[in-house]
């Protein structure tokens, strides 16, 4: 669990530095508009930012278990399988997330030799935003899974 909240730490550094980035990005293309300089690299970055951004903090909203539910079904089973339905479905949640690495790597492939318009970064490596963020999502299902199953009380990994 030292490792998983070793990585926890990182995505939330990385989700900090990723927005504090968008939001300076998003700053100079305002300013470009009331002034005679140009940027058009900014909205291209801007995009490439939020990507990611969301992608290193999708996990997070996995592990403290903050993602939109219905709760409706569950209000109605038992306390003592509730757990258990909700272990299933964070099992769904992760055995698909856990199908799509494959896909998404194949996707992130299709961006090889391929480059952004405006600042030139290969799009290989924004592509593979999609495999950073299932393996994530998986990987923090599975870990709910077994924290649901552990503790009787609803807190993900801390």
């Amino acid at each position: 669990m030292q490792l998983v909240k070793l990585l926890s730490n990182l995505l939330k550094f990385l989700t900090v530095i990723l927005f504090i980035a968008l939001v300076i990005v998003v700053l100079i293309q305002i300013t470009g508009r009331y002034t005679p300089y140009s940027f058009v690299w900014t909205e291209e970055l801007s995009r490439f930012l939020f990507i990611y951004a969301i992608a290193v903090s999708a996990p997070l909203a996995m592990e403290n278990r903050e993602y939109v539910r219905v709760d409706l079904l569950l209000e109605v089973v038992p306390n003592k399988i509730r757990k258990y339905v909700d272990s299933f479905i964070y099992l769904v949640i992760g055995a698909f997330s856990a199908f799509l690495i494959y896909y998404a790597y194949e996707f992130a492939l299709l961006g090889q030799n391929q480059s952004s318009a405006t600042i030139a970064v290969e799009m290989f490596y924004i592509n593979l935003s999609m495999l950073i963020i299932f393996l994530l999502l998986a990987l923090y299902s599975f870990i709910n899974i077994f924290v649901v199953l552990k503790n009787d009380q609803e807190e993900g990994v801390r």
